[in-house]
């Protein structure tokens, strides 16, 4: 237990996030700082109230966020001055549907999952819609909204990844 303690410590100490999520490819990021563009991956914390609804229901772990939560890594989908709009079916952004964006009714649990407020969103100045289109109950702007630049902790490039069980790593 004190060997697993250190390491988190030194992995955090380095800048590196580690994701077992399948909302990104699972394995280790490293924390590049910079402006985030359309695309890519980041490193996110969620707010005070998604945390605890996190932190009760499994989806996050332990760490640094407010809420001592893990923050989450999800590809940027729309910046400041684009149009989202957000329905059950997908999420379209700037008139283009980003295919595999429904929303799902419940989580992996069975439990309902609730969502932003459907319909029309031009994403404001220091806002990011992150949306991770790899399983439809992602838990990202679909279900939380916007998230601000201050909740945008860093952008997050994969050091090593891997894709499933039995899969090749990849970097």
């Amino acid at each position: 237990m004190l060997l697993a303690g250190a390491l988190a410590a030194a992995v955090l100490g380095l800048g590196l996030h580690v994701n077992l999520s399948a909302s990104a490819p699972r394995g280790l990021y490293r924390a590049i700082p910079g402006t985030p563009t359309r695309g890519a991956l980041v490193a996110a914390c969620v707010s005070v109230e998604a945390a605890a609804l996190g932190r009760a229901r499994g989806y996050l772990g332990a760490g640094p966020c407010v809420g001592g939560v893990q923050p989450v890594i999800k590809p940027v989908v729309a910046l400041t001055g684009d149009v989202v709009e957000l329905g059950p079916e997908a999420i379209i952004v700037n008139g283009q549907p980003l295919p595999g964006s429904s929303s799902a009714e419940v989580d992996s649990l069975g439990l309902s999952l609730p969502h932003a407020v459907w319909g029309r969103h031009v994403v404001g100045a220091d806002q990011f819609w992150l949306v991770s289109t790899r399983v439809p109950n992602s838990w990202d702007s679909r279900y939380l909204g916007p998230f601000s630049r201050s909740q945008v902790r860093a952008v997050a490039w994969p050091v090593w990844t891997w894709s499933g069980a039995g899969s090749e790593a990849s970097r």
